[in-house]
């Protein structure tokens, strides 16, 4: 009996198997189909119905950008509301151990003005010797160190409670001041979210359709924000990883420096043959460059800036998204977690022997040119003929008008 019901539990578990093994790839298909459903209808929309969804998919990134801006200021007041809460308890203690510093002293004094002057005076001329004589004189410079000590701790608590009293105005303040931002945020947000319905409503009869399509932009833009910062952390990790030789970076010298170049088709082709993400593609131009996600209909322009004395970060200036321009709170979203960062020193490893320092970092039509400083190079010691020692091959040289004119 047991070995037929473990005999019917496992032909149950595995029925459960297969079934969901039916299911899963129907679903992974479903949703892939459901992207590619969604990619189709929006690259197949006429020039009429992309100006007017570039309107309102404007306008819903200034509302999502106003959203995080008013999520920013409500994070700021709870934290601000923190530090006022805070302060106050800190006021209170502060107060309580015045107050109790304040009873001690008046006590002592009472004691004193009881006895009087006199009282210690005799204490002293009562003394039989010496030794008793210095000892009563010792007690009272202790009653009188403490007095003092009293007076003086007072002084500090009074001090404190005044410091802790002016930044609590101070706090409440700067409170109240994110509160009118926040409200500022929030009247922009409803002008914003009131322009979208009145532009909709303008539509009329078209508004369904024009709804639907801004939905399946907003769909497309949220999986893109999602997938956007692991392709930036891949490419940094990519051009870190030793993928590139001395030959890819095209290095030559000058009397007191190194340049060299990395060509774009070949930056491109170690990207396609090391990523795991969708293609990635670098068109470097004339003091631009620009970052191409085709997949995602995703197209960034910018430029390299330096970042630290060894490596570069990409700076997004602009960008569209299905050929719509991207807000500058839009284009922040994909960077919240880091830029594109490439790193000299780890892209040169061990192909050059020695210490430098990244001079300069500039884009010109087909290529990415560059310029390294060894850090011996200005220690008055150094010789033309020498720096070809510190290369493991031999040198080519870069040829560049304007630039090589400049760094000769």
């Amino acid at each position: 009996m047991n070995h037929f019901m473990r005999s019917k539990g496992a032909v149950a578990f595995a029925l459960i198997l297969i079934v969901l093994s039916t299911m899963l790839p129907l679903k992974a298909f479903g949703e892939v189909n459901k992207v590619t459903e969604l990619e189709d209808r929006l690259s197949g929309i006429s020039e009429e119905e992309k100006g007017v969804l570039e309107e309102l998919f404007k306008i819903q990134q200034e509302i999502a950008g106003m959203e995080q801006q008013e999520s920013e200021v409500t994070a700021e007041i709870d934290k601000r509301q923190l530090q006022v809460q805070d302060m106050e308890n800190s006021i209170r203690n502060t107060q309580s151990e015045y107050d109790l510093q304040l009873d001690i002293l008046k006590r002592v004094l009472v004691d004193y003005q009881r006895r009087g002057p006199a009282s210690y005076l005799e204490i002293l001329l009562n003394a039989r010797n010496l030794s008793e004589f210095l000892a009563s004189l010792n007690i009272i410079k202790d009653i009188t160190h403490n007095v003092r000590g009293l007076l003086t701790s007072l002084e500090d608590s009074k001090a404190e409670l005044q410091r802790q009293r002016d930044g609590l105005v101070g706090q409440k303040q700067l409170l109240e001041a994110s509160r009118e931002k926040l409200q500022e945020k929030l009247t922009v947000k409803a002008a914003l979210q009131q322009e979208r319905e009145t532009y909709l409503a303008s539509l009329q009869e078209d508004r369904a359709y024009y709804e639907e399509q801004l939905n399946a932009i907003a769909q497309m833009w949220e999986d893109c924000k999602t997938l956007f910062p692991g392709i930036a952390e891949e490419l940094t990790e990519i051009t870190q990883a030793g993928h590139f030789t001395l030959e890819d970076l095209n290095i030559s010298y000058g009397l007191f420096s190194i340049q060299g170049y990395i060509r774009e088709e070949r930056f491109n082709q170690i990207l396609a043959e090391h990523s795991t993400l969708p293609e990635t593609v670098f068109r470097f131009g004339e003091e631009e460059v620009v970052i191409e996600v085709p997949e995602k209909h995703l197209v960034l322009n910018g430029n390299f800036v330096m970042e630290g004395s060894m490596a570069i970060r990409f700076e997004v200036v602009q960008g569209t998204f299905y050929d719509m321009p991207l807000e500058p709170s839009s284009l922040q979203e994909l960077f919240t977690e880091g830029s594109f960062v490439m790193d000299f020193g780890a892209m040169a490893g061990d192909m050059l022997q020695l210490d430098f320092t990244l001079r300069e970092v500039w884009s010109q039509e087909g290529a990415l040119g560059f310029i390294i400083i060894p850090e011996y190079a200005g220690s008055g010691k150094f010789e033309r003929k020498s720096l070809s020692n510190y290369l493991l091959r031999p040198i080519h040289f870069l040829n560049r008008s304007s630039k090589s004119e400049r760094h000769g």
